[in-house]
């Protein structure tokens, strides 16, 4: 998983406390996906506030906006299940010593913010075999969405031709509510659920949205779409032997990440 490299869609990546991988994930040998309000996005977080629109003439003034809203972010959000990971970002050269800044469990920040401040782990998934899992195990049961996170600013003022917060009244008295949900997911979903802000875009971000009908959690078992694991700097030796025990047999890689002044580099003896 690092000599090499040359395809870029090949990996994912997920970066979480060694506690949470001893306890959790490589003890069940699974990967949560849970609700999508518990992100630490505002804009995942928060409610959506929608306006009207009407083709047809339609009296706006008789819809509440606050009401409409609850109730179409509600749908949205409160029943939406979400796992997200890291890419590598292309192109990659196959050059190791070139290529580990490119490399989605090299991202310095997403160490600090998402695995205990280095002491964590970055564990390694084969893309097209999580997938699979997660196809077979969810997405043969809920309406599943996958794909990688766009990142893109866009203010307050938004032109009249985006409609992805616009409730359009005509179709929704004309379908219903419930029609109403699944055209404007089908019609919206890449801007509502796979859209950031570019702060954000080091993240290079690959997730699964499922639309479950409940906020229980699912967890997917990963199988052999696990292959690697990667130790942050400061990751105690006793986690590490508990990773390797963990997952002893399993043919899984296992390294580690050094920092020299600036610069990464890989601590082979693992």
């Amino acid at each position: 998983m690092i000599i090499s490299v040359k395809d870029s869609n090949k990996y994912l990546y997920h970066y979480t406390s060694a506690g949470k991988a001893i306890d959790y994930i490589l003890k069940s040998r699974t990967l949560r996906l849970s609700p999508y309000t518990g992100t630490n996005d505002p804009k995942e977080r928060k409610g959506w506030l929608f306006d009207f629109g009407t083709n047809e003439g339609r009296d706006l003034g008789r819809y509440s906006r606050d009401e409409y809203s609850s109730w179409l972010s509600g749908e949205f959000k409160s029943k939406t299940l979400v796992t997200c990971l890291t890419r590598d970002t292309g192109p990659l050269s196959g050059n190791h010593v070139v290529d580990i800044f490119k490399r989605g469990y090299c991202k310095p920040r997403m160490w600090a913010q998402y695995a205990d401040d280095h002491k964590g782990v970055c564990l390694v998934f084969l893309r097209e075999c999580l997938n699979e899992k997660v196809n077979k195990q969810v997405g043969r049961r809920y309406p599943l969405l996958s794909g990688a996170v766009q990142y893109v600013d866009r203010g307050v003022a938004r032109p009249f031709e985006d409609q992805s917060y616009l409730i359009n009244v005509d179709v929704l008295e004309a379908e219903g509510k419930e029609a109403y949900f699944a055209r404007h997911l089908q019609t919206h979903y890449q801007r509502l659920f796979f859209e950031k802000m570019t702060d954000w875009k080091d993240e290079c971000e690959w997730r699964w949205v499922a639309f479950s009908g409940s906020a229980e959690p699912i967890d997917v078992k990963f199988g052999d779409a696990l292959v690697g694991v990667v130790y942050g700097e400061d990751t105690s030796p006793e986690d590490r032997q508990k990773i390797l025990e963990l997952n002893s047999g399993k043919g899984i890689q296992h390294e580690g990440l050094k920092w020299k002044n600036c610069s990464p580099w890989y601590d082979w003896k693992w």
